[in-house]
This record gives C-alpha cells, structure tokens and sequence, in this order.
C-alpha cells in the first residue's frame, strides 16, 4: 500500500521523493540527481547568456523533430 503523502506539503513530497529514489537506486543515483538541482548558479542572472534561437531555427528543429517521428511511425 502506498503512502499517504500531502502534497501540498513541499517537504514531506521532498522527503519522499527522496526516500523512493534511495531505496529504488541507491544512494549514489540519489546523490547525484540531487546535485543537478542544487547549483550554486542563479539562472536569473545568468540566463541571457544562453543563446536564444531565431525563430527560423525553431521552425526548422520543429521540422527535423516532426521528420523524425514520422520515419520511427513509417519505418
């Protein structure tokens, strides 16, 4: 039976969460999930750095992707 969990509640959904990857993957799969959402960057700051595509690249990645599902339907 599964827990009961109110997930209004961030941290007992946190401690949970934290419990079933622990228990499903060990802690070194939790330790390091854990570190790629606990940066020390502040993407605020930061995110102007990353370069934005133009919309026609957008157009075109959406044309590749859209190709791509195609092919894995058809083939």
């Amino acid at each position: 039976m599964a827990a009961v969990i109110d997930v209004k509640n961030p941290i007992e959904v946190r401690r949970a969460a934290l419990r079933v990857l622990n228990e499903q993957l060990g802690p070194d799969v939790t330790q390091a999930f854990i570190q790629q959402y606990e940066g020390t960057g502040n993407f605020t700051e930061e995110r102007h750095l990353i370069p934005e595509p133009d919309t026609q690249e957008l157009i075109a990645r959406i044309r590749k992707a859209s190709a791509e599902i195609q092919a894995r339907r058809a083939g």
